[in-house]
């Protein structure tokens, strides 16, 4: 199995494949990258939010949040520190990342939406590790990827794009909504034995 983890920047994207992370500078080169892979994890929105309004939701910023955002925190106890917002207002890296899945699905590839803070909190027991800007969040991390990967990086965009293909590779479950009038989006997570 060749499993892609990729970390979306504006200008920048890190793609880990077999615990290689190289940088690429435009989505040409990462879908020829991802040639060959069985899993493509990507940190980055799918979709941008539709701007539908969830009723119930447990804060106004949730009301208009894709329902994996929602779906994320009610399953799991992880609430993203934003949500995507519509396209008109979505930042840089995001509609970067809303091209790299177009030209992925285009090139016969179905990806996969990953979290890594979450994804890293859930492998912590639950706990947010320390903020990655540090070097003890990021000596932290390193430990907890330390089982699944055999070379780890001290750079924070790097663990981040090792962690989606950890999620890649699986083992990994999806969050996301399944009722009627709920958009089709999911964010998988590692599998640790005490998801739910």
């Amino acid at each position: 199995m060749r499993a892609v983890g990729i970390d979306v920047g504006a200008r920048r994207f890190h793609v880990a494949v077999d615990d290689r992370v190289d940088v690429h500078t435009d989505v040409a080169s990462v879908v020829d990258a991802c040639r060959g892979a069985t899993r493509i994890a990507i940190d980055a929105p799918s979709a941008p939010a539709s701007g539908r309004v969830h009723a119930g939701t447990r804060s106004p910023k949730f009301a208009v949040a894709r329902c994996n955002e929602i779906a994320a925190g009610e399953e799991l106890g992880v609430w993203v520190p934003w949500v995507t917002p519509t396209l008109d207002a979505s930042p840089g890296w995001m509609r970067a990342g809303y091209a790299l899945w177009d030209a992925l699905r285009g090139d016969g590839h179905e990806p996969i939406e990953v979290y890594p803070a979450g994804c890293f909190w859930l492998l912590n027991g639950r706990r947010w590790p320390p903020r990655k800007s540090t070097g003890e969040g990021r000596a932290a991390r390193r430990a907890l990827l330390e089982p699944f990967v055999d070379a780890v990086t001290d750079l924070h965009d790097e663990l981040d794009a090792l962690m989606a293909s950890v999620v890649a590779r699986g083992p990994s479950f999806r969050v996301g909504h399944d009722g009627d009038g709920c958009d089709d989006s999911a964010i998988w997570f590692p599998v640790t034995g005490g998801e739910r």
